[in-house]
């Protein structure tokens, strides 16, 4: 529209510009003149209706993208009697269990913007518990050695700076990357290495993904979030994708709030 604009406001002015060195007022130019000025009226009519479509447009694709979480059956045994990567306080009445590939762009776009606030204002206030459990996807052909790097590392209590590491310096995922890492953190080198080679650490993160698969993970990252009760997470909800804060902490905030009325 904004092109129709510009070619009547053209022709006007070369109307303008032919009649400017006349001695008489031509009536069939008056009267072009008097039919462009109706045009364009009726346009900034128009453009002004399209203006308000586009932004209906607009909020119905927003409501379209608000994330649909689908409720599961209750869990047993969410963190695997500790077994399993977590933090927060065993006191917390809130789970999540996160379901992740390091190879994945979209998982790193949620560490980047969302985990360290969730963890800020949850984790560390004793209000949740977090907890991670591996899903290499088989497009991403680093992403399992990657895993077994991190579980590798939780063997030696670095879990969590080993799992940074590998997503901030995701393009570079390799051998000489978990080397390096490792020794960074100044890891037992040797135990280091030997885990990499354990077909127990494999079968681990086969089982996770079997796991996630029956529970309907299909991709990555994706989140079991519900309350936690008796080591039972009760009627998780399903998050999928790099959802923002704002997504979690109404969640979260929801299921607190439950909890405060049944207390």
């Amino acid at each position: 529209m904004p092109s129709i604009q510009s070619t009547v406001i053209v022709c006007l002015s070369l109307l303008f510009l032919s009649t400017g060195c006349q001695q008489k007022e031509d009536e069939k130019v008056h009267q072009e003149l008097a039919y462009l000025k109706q045009e364009v009226g009726q346009l900034k009519q128009q453009v002004a209706i399209m203006s308000s479509q586009v932004k209906e447009i607009h909020a119905i694709a927003m409501q379209s993208q608000q994330p649909q979480h689908k409720t599961l059956p209750n869990q047993n045994d969410p963190d695997e009697q500790g077994k399993l990567p977590s933090l927060g306080a065993a006191t917390a009445q809130v789970a999540i269990v996160e379901f992740s590939d390091y190879q994945c762009p979209y998982c790193k776009r949620y560490i980047d913007n969302t985990f360290a606030k969730i963890k800020a204002n949850y984790i560390d206030k004793g209000k949740l518990k977090y907890i991670t459990r591996d899903f290499p996807l088989g497009f991403h052909p680093k992403a399992k050695g990657a895993a077994i790097a991190a579980n590798c590392a939780q063997q030696q209590e670095a879990y969590w700076p080993m799992r940074e590491a590998l997503f901030q310096n995701m393009r570079q995922l390799g051998d000489k990357l978990y080397q390096d890492t490792a020794m960074q953190l100044s890891l037992d080198m040797t135990k280091f290495a030997t885990c990499l080679e354990d077909q127990a650490i494999l079968a681990k993160i086969e089982q996770d993904i079997v796991y996630g698969s029956s529970v309907g993970i299909r991709g990555t990252p994706s989140f079991l979030i519900g309350k936690l009760e008796n080591n039972r997470l009760i009627e998780p909800k399903l998050v999928v994708g790099a959802q923002s804060y704002q997504t979690f902490s109404a969640l979260i905030d929801t299921l607190e709030s439950k909890l405060t009325k049944t207390n």
